[in-house]
């Protein structure tokens, strides 16, 4: 029997767009909303219920964590000196709820070593052959191991980049791109492969060996 399909939006603590979030929501059905720390104030401006909320919430007003506490939704309290980010647990979380496809929103910002870190935590989902990215109104960022393809009516935005996420990415090859590539190794240090641009109606990335960020992105 094939896996259900369960798409779950993660909004977390960072920079969230309110019109982005909202036309996010409008064109996903999503299965499950996790609510880290944060993430809560902007879930609670849009009227959302989510499924989950969990965080140390040394940034949430009481009055607004009170109100959810109140429902019948799972509040998960964690101390603000821990090992593993909110962004981090509610990683987790979704893939305990067996998601098939997370988005996270609020996963960058001002705060650097966050986004950075956030980065590096779609290496879990990918691990477990789970699709996540990082959305924000110019930007989805997500991580390929194998060979995939985008389609351009569903592309995200006019420009697509990669960039080796480990130390080589060896047989990268690029069809249906302004700039095609054959069997190239990209290398960390290198900006080869920054923004490309899809001329075709089905681009295609092939590679054998390596971990890609892919960034498909709008000015």
């Amino acid at each position: 029997m094939a896996k259900m399909e369960k798409k779950v939006l993660i909004i977390t603590g960072g920079q969230v767009e309110e019109a982005f979030l909202t036309e996010l929501l409008a064109k996903n059905k999503y299965d499950r909303i996790i609510a880290a720390d944060r993430g809560l104030m902007m879930a609670d401006k849009l009227k959302l219920i989510p499924h989950a909320i969990l965080g140390d919430f040394d940034s949430v007003p009481d009055e607004i964590l009170e109100l959810y506490q109140g429902r019948d939704i799972p509040v998960y309290t964690f101390p603000k000196e821990k090992d593993k980010t909110d962004t981090q647990i509610a990683i987790e979380l979704a893939l305990e709820m067996e998601a098939s496809d997370i988005h996270v929103v609020g996963g960058t910002g001002s705060r650097l070593d966050h986004t950075l870190a956030n980065l590096h935590l779609l290496l879990i989902p990918l691990q477990h052959g789970v699709n996540a990215c990082i959305l924000n109104a110019n930007n989805k960022l997500y991580l390929k191991k194998e060979s995939f393809t985008i389609r351009q009516e569903e592309q995200f935005g006019s420009y697509v980049s990669l960039l080796p996420f480990t130390e080589q990415v060896r047989g990268v090859t690029l069809k249906g791109f302004k700039y095609p590539l054959n069997e190239v190794v990209l290398s960390l240090g290198s900006s080869l492969g920054i923004s490309n641009e899809i001329t075709s109606a089905l681009a295609e990335v092939r590679l054998s060996e390596g971990i890609l960020l892919v960034m498909e992105s709008r000015d």
